[in-house]
Order: C-alpha cells, then sequence, then structure tokens
C-alpha cells in the first residue's frame, strides 16, 4: 500500500495536532518517563525498523535475536512481555503481533483494542504506544483510538510516518 500525498498531510496534520505524536529516534525514546512501552511487529518484516529498531539497538540485538531464533515471530494476536532490564527508560515492553504486514489495516481496529487491552490488564500508569513497522497510513486509521483508549497514560505515540518518505 502506498501512501499518497493526501496521506502526508494527515500524518503532518496529526503531529502538529498532537504534541505526543512522536518520532523514533534515539534521542525520542531516550528521553520517555513511562512505565511501558507497547509495541507492535509484524511477521514478515526484517530486519527491525523504527521504534523497535532502535529499542533494539539499546538491548544489544536482543530482539533480533529472539526473532532470529523464533522465539518471538510477530504472528498475528502473538504476546510477549519482557524486561528492558534499564536500557530504554520504560522498564517493561510488550509487544504484538501483527501478522503478515500486507493486511494491516484490516483488523487495526481489532489489533489497537487488544494492544491497549495488555497494558490494561498490567496496570500501566504511563505507556509509549508504537505502530509496527512500515505503518504505512496506521497513524491515519488507529491514531484517535489509541489517543482515546489510553487517554492521559499515553506519553508518546510511535510511528515512522512521521518522518518517512512516501514508499
Amino acid at each position: 500500500m502506498r501512501q499518497t500525498k493526501a496521506d502526508d498531510a494527515e500524518v503532518k496534520r496529526l503531529a502538529k495536532s498532537d504534541e505526543r505524536l512522536t518520532e523514533p529516534t534515539l534521542a525520542n525514546v531516550d528521553a520517555l518517563v513511562c512505565d511501558s512501552l507497547v509495541v507492535g511487529v509484524f511477521s514478515d518484516v526484517r530486519p527491525l525498523a523504527g521504534l523497535l529498531g532502535v529499542i533494539d539497538w539499546r538491548l544489544c540485538g536482543r530482539l533480533s535475536r529472539l526473532f532470529e531464533q523464533g522465539i518471538v515471530t510477530g504472528s498475528d494476536g502473538e504476546r510477549i512481555l519482557m524486561p528492558t532490564l534499564g536500557r530504554v527508560p520504560a522498564p517493561r515492553l510488550f509487544l504484538y503481533g501483527w501478522g503478515p504486514s500486507g493486511a494491516a489495516n484490516q483488523k487495526a481496529a481489532e489489533r489497537v483494542s487488544a494492544m491497549i487491552g495488555i497494558v490494561d490488564a498490567a496496570s500501566a500508569k504511563t505507556v509509549a504506544f508504537g505502530f509496527p513497522e512500515p505503518c504505512r497510513g496506521l497513524l491515519q486509521v488507529a491514531a484517535a483510538q489509541v489517543q482515546q483508549g489510553l487517554g492521559g497514560r499515553l506519553v508518546a505515540l510511535f510511528g515512522a510516518d512521521l518522518v518517512s518518505p512516501t514508499l
């Protein structure tokens, strides 16, 4: 799915309207103040990119190794909780599998609800949320749902669509 100029304009509008929309950079991840990170992951996109790529860098490739070993797959509905061992400001990292990237928008609302449910069940007080990369328009489809579902607990909403050129 290709982004159009209208999609790009909508992402820029979203970014200007809400300071919680955040570019996935080392500096922005290092500046997080939250108790939980919840990040979506596709089963067919490697190497890890966007927020997961930054987190993997901070974890010295630990996520990449888990994927290579088949311990984590990104299959639809997969749920993983792992500690960040102080290498990322949030002590808990929740990964949620979105399955193949080609069907990302088809079940976006259901997947976002599941991700919010994960942090609700964990009694997370402050949350950074990351869409799977490449998110190809997921910000337009589901950003409002994330913001409504997490409310004041949302400290950052990550998506590389904020800065990536049109594919």
